[in-house]
Formats: structure tokens, sequence, C-alpha cells
């Protein structure tokens, strides 16, 4: 019995259940509430995609400037530093100074579609306060007031545009004031993204063209071992009278200083990759004598041809250690070589002169922080002549050494676009003239033997503090 009543009870709970659903059934709305119900549905549904696409858009605005064709995304960097620097000279005498300097970038990109791009990058470099330094000689000459601190003037330092074209974007198109300084290493050691030239050669800017043929418009035999090359072409110096003469931009006298280079990457696997650059340049300035130099008269002197290849490793051998996976190591080789004018001398010789110089360093992981160290190590030749004249150091160019420079650094960073740093770097020269122009100036003396007192030795200890964003 008590079996029973408790299956006829699950009986009754099941009877009242379907007759719950059965009177639910009946008792559902009309065709004209039901439509009401889903019009007043779609009426919410539409206010929420117009509130959810106007949320996606100011989103959209705030984290990706750069992809909206309306929109200019600025960039800005200030770096003030302190230089502690000591020469000591040829003749035993020593000089020193302490250098308080602020570098102002402010860089502006537009990306108006996704194969065309827009940079520009204006540059105030000065020394605190006011000074006695006297650069007016190199006040045209862009490509040495950009990188020598001294006055407060506000310069352009890059303007060009990206444009790609072809099957797949394969070839892109550039013209204007390019980027080319901080190319490889020389990015590493002073923490900034890397430009196209190795610096190792070319580390100054130039106005021109660039026509790049990507991995993808290679063969496919080529596409595996990431091979590309850029063809640039560009102009360092114009010969032209200037407004205001009687025939405004005529040549003056002198020649147009022209150059043409190739850059070739035949391997690049994304960790290991090799490199090459290859230069030629027309018409190199220079001072035939003292006196012309005395007056600041420069002549053409003769031509010019350098190449470079780095071989480069982006993290060292394959899961080793997480240090080693996140170590950058280098190699590289330059040549130059000068081939005067008939009766005339380049770098103090009417002969034709090579010059070689190896660069040699590393860029490593220090601590949790995402911080750097790194070292370098440069042996220049007696006829080195690198293509640098925004000297790398205040105390000269480690690129463009005749003789042996040494340098360690360390970034930090304090937090999210602030950080600092410390270099120290010593140069010792086995021959005069590493900074100098293609003329007398650069002429390589014995520095032992030196006619008249010039920097044997020199160290530059650099502190620096650094906003960007």
């Amino acid at each position: 019995n008590t079996l029973f009543k408790k299956l006829k009870g699950e009986k009754m709970k099941k009877l009242l259940l379907c007759a719950s659903v059965a009177g639910a059934l009946f008792a559902q709305p009309t065709i004209e509430s039901l439509q009401k119900q889903i019009n007043e549905l779609q009426k919410q549904l539409k206010e929420l995609k117009e509130k959810q696409e106007a949320q996606d858009q100011r989103y959209y605005k705030k984290v990706a400037p750069i992809s909206a064709n309306d929109h200019l995304y600025w960039h800005a960097d200030l770096r003030s530093s302190v230089d502690f620097i000591n020469y000591k000279m040829s003749n035993g005498s020593k000089k020193h100074n302490n250098i308080l300097t602020n570098r102002v970038q402010l860089t502006a990109i537009a990306k108006p579609a996704d194969n065309l791009k827009f940079n520009l990058t204006i540059q105030a470099n000065n020394i605190y306060g006011m000074n006695n330094t006297k650069n007016s000689n190199y006040t045209n000459i862009s490509w040495v007031v950009n990188e020598t601190p001294d006055d407060t003037n506000l310069r352009v330092k890059e303007a060009y545009f990206n444009y790609w074209f072809g099957e797949n974007n394969q070839y892109m198109f550039s013209a204007g004031r390019r980027p080319a300084t901080y190319g490889y290493p020389a990015n590493l050691r002073d923490n900034e993204r890397a430009e196209s030239p190795i610096a190792h050669l070319i580390n100054m800017e130039f106005d021109g063209f660039s026509l790049q043929f990507t991995n993808d418009a290679m063969p496919e035999s080529l596409q595996e071992y990431g091979t590309w090359f850029k063809i640039c072409a560009g102009r360092g110096f114009s010969s032209a009278s200037g407004f205001g003469t009687t025939a405004a931009y005529s040549k003056d006298g002198l020649k147009n200083t022209d150059f043409a280079g190739i850059i070739i990457v035949p391997y690049d696997n994304g960790q290991y990759a090799l490199w090459t650059e290859t230069v030629f340049a027309k018409n190199m300035k220079g001072f035939a004598n003292l006196t012309d130099a005395a007056a600041n008269k420069m002549s053409d002197l003769g031509d010019y041809f350098g190449f470079n290849a780095v071989f480069k490793a982006d993290g060292i051998g394959d899961g080793i250690s997480d240090f080693l996976d996140d170590s950058k190591a280098f190699i590289s080789f330059a040549l130059s070589k000068t081939k005067p004018d008939s009766g005339k001398q380049m770098l103090g010789s009417s002969d034709n002169e090579t010059g070689t110089s190896i660069w040699i360093g590393a860029d490593m992981p220090f601590g949790e922080n995402g911080d750097r160290f790194g070292f370098n190590f440069v042996k220049g030749s007696k006829y080195f002549r690198a293509l640098t004249y925004g000297e790398d150091t205040l105390i000269g160019s480690i690129a463009a050494v005749r003789g042996k420079a040494y340098e360690v650094y360390l970034h930090h960073n304090i937090q999210e676009h602030l950080s600092a740093g410390i270099r120290a770097t010593y140069i010792k020269y086995d021959y005069t003239g590493s900074n100098g122009f293609f003329g007398i100036t650069g002429a390589p003396q014995d520095i032992n033997k030196a006619a008249q007192a010039d920097v044997k030795n020199a160290s530059d200890i650099r502190a620096y503090i650094r906003y960007n964003f």
C-alpha cells in the first residue's frame, strides 16, 4: 500500500505539470502583442548596436590613431643627458668638461591607406643655457646640426613617405628626408628603433629616394632565405647660388655631390641574418690646404666607394637559456676607398687609398624589467672613412675611429614611458683625421708624430633620463 501511494503521488505530479504546461500554451499572447514585443526588442537592439559602434570608434581612435585615415599620430621624446668628457692631446696636455643637453623630438605619422604612410620628425638638440659654441660654418649642413648639440632651433630631422605597390605590396618606394641615423648596430647602444642603412658605414641623414624589393618580390628559390634588397640615391651637396642672385639657383662653381647605394640582404630567417651595403659617391668635398680650411673654402676632391657587411644574431642558439634567447650579437666589417681627381688629394694622398674597420658587439637582457646592457669594440685602419658627421658621441664617432674604441652601456626602464641609462666610451686614436672631411683635415698622421696638438685618446661618460610616449 505504501508503494502504491508513492507511485500514485508521482503520477499526480506529472499530470499536474502537464496541465500547467497546457494551460500556459493556451494562455500565450495574441499575434498583435507578440509583434509589439518584437518591435520593442528590435528597437533595443538598434540602440545597443549604436552605443557599441560609438564605443568601438572611441576605442579605435584612442589605441590605433595611426590607422584612422583622418588622424595624425604624434609621438613625443625628451632626453636629458649629462656627458663627462676628457681628452688627452698628443702634446701631453689635457682638456675636460661636463656638458648638459636636451634633445627634443616630435614625430608625426599619418597612414591614410594600408599602402601609404607619412613620417615627420622635428628636433631641437641644445646645450643647457647660453654657450660659446660656434657652429655657424655648418648652419646649412643639416646632417651635422641635427645630431650635434648647439642651439634651440627646431629643425626637420625626417620627412618622407612610404608607398607600397605591386602584387601583395611587394615593392616600396620612398622619397624625402630619409631616416639614416641609428642604423644597426648603433640603435642598440642608443636604445632606438633600427633604420635601414648599416651604421658602421653610414650614420647621417640624407635627402633622396629609395626603392625596395621585398621578400615577396624575390623568386621562390630565394624567398625561403628571407632575401630582399633596396636601392637608394640622394644628394649631399647641391651646387646652387641661391635666391637673390642674378641667375638664381644656377651652379656656384662646385659640383653636386651625389651618391647611390644598394642594401642587399641575402639571408634573414628572423634570428640570424647577413646584411650588406654598397655605396658610390661622386665629388666628395674637403679643404685642399690649411689656408682653405681657415677660410672655410671647400673644393671638389674626388669619388668614394664603400662596402659594409654585418652578420647579426637576434637570439643565440635555440632554447639553451632564456638569457641567450633574449641576447643579440653581431660582427660588422666595413671598407672604404677614395679615388682622387687628377692632380688632387683625398685624405692627404693623391693615390687611391683603402681603409677597413671591424665592429663587434652584443646587447643582452639585465634583470626582469626589460633592462638591457651591452658592449662595443671598434678597430679602424689608417685610411678608413665612414660617412658620418653627426657624431654618435660628443667626443667623436666610434664608427669612424682610426684606432680603437671601447664601450659599455646600460638601459634601465624606470616605468612605462620613462627610462634612464649610462654609457662609458673610450677612444684611443692611432691616426688623426677620423672625424675630418675628405681633404687636408682628414689626412691621417701617426698620432705620436702629429705636427700639431691633436686628440690622442678621449673618454665620455654619459648619463641620461628619457621620457618617450
